[in-house]
């Protein structure tokens, strides 16, 4: 973990008091105004004496995954060594700029531009504790480090560009430090670092900078694959009135048609004509209000929808099916609220007899992440109002859905014992790592039932790395069925929702569609059980969204509608809140279709004949790794490995390719790269990316 160490150069900002909140502080841009603002309430703003130390270096296959010192601990008065036998010291950086992406080739010599890594480093401090979102971009690899916690471990080969990183930043009183590598693979070397508007600062204020300088995001790094997936998935934007803000938290289509989308802000709308080919003739209409930050939503009629509200589940009846909602009813409030902002409620998910399932956000911050009563649970709300603890360990459980089988599952977000995002099968009783949820478990039924506690510093694969060959021990926490590799796929996976268009959406009918929430992106998930146990692999799917995708429901249309928001949470896309529509345009998308696990190795099926003059060995490029459950926030891809492609064999129908894999492991996330694979048409695939969870073997 990343420690720091000794006296710099501090930033210090004092609140003044006044009888008035400053306001917005107009400047020439979004993020001078940002800057201004955040200095007018006494609030860092990233600006300040940056410190940076290279080149170090910065080559070959593991280089991205290669600890430097700084990485482990930064010491401003220690030096290291470089490149070339040069020593390296923490020097200040001249004329730093937030904002603005700055070149990091003229702070070093020319020889050295290539193939190298820096660090950057800004010490400072606040008067209180708050989440704050930050924006990164990079030229090429990107790491961030706060407080000693790493909150985005990018390997990229890109331009760098604004918002190509948002993350949430957890400030603390007193000192904070932000530690930002680049590494640089060839040609430009640049960084970009801008603050964002925390929560912290006045609604007012925040509403008047979005309004008069809207969010403008570049984030190529999200919409490379964008112009390619478009000719199969085409984007669809609706444009409510101004007075509907969108900040989607809920969907769901009523039997009548009409879809219902509820809101953080607490509303519910009730959206006519969403299903027309043009989605601006949509009509909107309010049909609930005065609800405490409503995440999720169930139709269960026309008449009757469930709400997921914060500190309750609610019961909305409206006499008309154009509404209003007449009657709001607590079906079950047996949980606890602190007032820590951090503490969401997710759902519900209704199973076929009625009962609806919630998940329960730990806290943020300081204290107890479990301040109150089941955070971290899911819990299960019977049809006459009993609540029942379901499963424990889960920490920011943005989606909860049952599979069309009728198996329920979650997605957790990376953070303190949740080494990357992940795909849960939830089943009574069990443990998903996040610990502050033992809190409870003494006053569930499974107390007495089931350990108490979890070792932690475990590898998923078992194997402890300082007795290599001793016998293979795993973590005591249920696997995910799914991990999304950090950056690559998502950093805050939301809802899982399973297509059930019967082929309306395109070929991947049945499979799982997961939404993520900073990268404004949806991903595709196919699952296979093996041994009675979930697994599968992940695969990119629809990026270059407009805003953060917090919820998906697929329309009797089939078209899959995307609910959005980034308030708070941050998000790339360039818009507060809204809206879209996926549409299949009727051409078949060249794209891995399935990854599944053989006695021997793996098999990919493709949605389309494939050039078998493409497929040789040297093709399919096949790494591992796997991660550490411990407490630290996330975790690297730890052990990676280049594993070992055998007996490569294309199907008769040209459809499907099985290879073997010796020595594969249990525990380990497999990535299958075929950037050279070619159709039976000389098209490209429009993802060459594949991620595999491996949690067993075919008996």
């Amino acid at each position: 973990m990343l420690r720091f160490s000794g006296s710099c150069f501090v930033l210090v900002l004092v609140a003044v008091a006044s009888a008035q909140s400053p306001g917005m502080v107009k400047k020439a841009d979004r993020v001078k105004t940002i800057a201004a603002t955040l200095a007018a309430h006494g609030l860092p703003n990233l600006d300040g004496k940056w410190l940076y130390a290279g080149p170090f270096p910065f080559q070959g296959n593991d280089a991205f995954d290669k600890e430097l010192p700084p990485d482990k601990e930064v010491k401003f008065e220690a030096t290291y060594p470089g490149r070339d036998g040069d020593t390296i010291r923490w020097k200040p950086y001249p004329n730093f700029e937030t904002g603005k992406v700055v070149d990091l080739k003229p702070l070093f010599p020319a020889k050295h531009g290539n193939n190298s890594a820096a660090f950057l480093a800004l010490e400072f401090s606040s008067d209180q504790a708050y989440a704050w979102p930050l924006s990164f971009g990079s030229d090429d690899t990107l790491t961030v480090y706060f407080n000693g916690k790493r909150l985005v471990h990018d390997n990229t080969n890109r331009a760098a560009a604004a918002d190509q990183a948002i993350v949430e930043a957890a400030v603390k009183v007193g000192k904070n430090l932000l530690v930002v590598k680049i590494g640089q693979y060839g040609a430009d070397w640049k960084a970009y670092v801008a603050p964002e508007l925390p929560r912290v600062l006045p609604e007012t204020v925040r509403k008047q900078i979005d309004r008069e300088f809207p969010q403008e995001s570049n984030a190529k790094s999200n919409k490379d694959a964008s112009p390619k997936e478009a000719k199969y998935y085409a984007v669809e934007t609706f444009s409510p009135p101004e007075n509907v803000i969108l900040e989607v938290g809920g969907l769901g289509f009523r039997p009548d048609g009409k879809l219902l989308a509820c809101t953080r802000r607490g509303e519910v709308w009730l959206i006519d004509n969403a299903t027309s080919l043009n989605p601006q003739s949509a009509t909107y209409t309010k049909y609930a209000s005065g609800l405490h930050e409503a995440l999720g939503l169930h139709v269960v009629d026309d008449f009757t929808t469930l709400v997921a509200q914060r500190p309750e589940l609610t019961k909305l009846t409206a006499k008309s099916a154009n509404g209003p909602a007449e009657s709001f009813t607590t079906v079950s409030d047996a949980w606890g609220v602190s007032g820590d902002y951090h503490e969401y409620c997710f759902g519900p998910a209704v199973d076929r007899s009625g009962s609806a399932f919630l998940t329960l956000n730990v806290g943020f911050g300081g204290g107890h992440q479990a301040k109150a009563a089941w955070r971290g649970w899911c819990v299960k709300v019977t049809p006459d109002g009993m609540m029942e603890p379901f499963a424990y360990g889960l920490r920011s459980p943005n989606g909860i859905n049952f599979s069309p089988a009728g198996e329920l599952f979650y997605a957790d977000n990376q953070g303190e014992w949740v080494a990357s995002n992940k795909l849960c099968h939830l089943k009574r009783g069990k443990f998903y790592g996040h610990q502050a949820g033992l809190k409870w478990l003494k006053e569930s039924p499974f107390a007495g039932k089931v350990p108490e506690t979890a070792a932690s510093g475990m590898r998923y694969d078992g194997v402890n790395p300082a007795k290599p060959n001793a016998a293979k021990v795993f973590p005591a926490v249920e696997p995910p069925a799914i991990w999304f590799p950090f950056g690559r796929m998502g950093q805050s996976a939301s809802e899982p929702r399973w297509d059930t268009t019967a082929g309306k959406f395109g070929p991947f009918a049945g499979q799982c569609f997961v939404g993520d929430q900073t990268r404004s992106m949806v991903m595709r998930v196919a699952l296979e059980e093996v041994n009675g146990v979930m697994q599968g692999a992940c695969f990119p799917f629809r990026s270059g969204l407009q805003c953060g995708v917090n919820r998906i429901v697929f329309g009797p249309d089939g078209a899959m509608y995307v609910g959005q928001t980034a308030r708070g949470w941050g998000s790339v896309g360039g818009k507060p809140h809204g809206l879209q529509r996926l549409r299949f345009t009727g051409e078949t998308p060249p794209e891995m279709h399935t990854m599944t696990i053989t006695p021997a190795g793996f098999a990919v099926t493709f949605t389309v004949p494939i050039d078998p003059k493409t497929i040789t060995a040297k093709a399919i490029n096949l790494k591992s790794f796997t991660y550490i459950y411990h407490s630290a926030y996330g975790c690297p891809e730890t052990d990676t490995t280049a594993e070992i492609v055998e007996a490569v064999k294309l199907s008769d129908d040209l459809k499907t390719l099985a290879f073997a894999v010796p020595n594969r492991a249990k525990g380990r996330l497999y990535e299958l790269q075929l950037t050279d694979v070619a159709t039976s048409q000389g098209e490209p695939l429009v993802h060459t990316d594949a991620y595999y969870t491996l949690n067993e073997f075919p008996k």
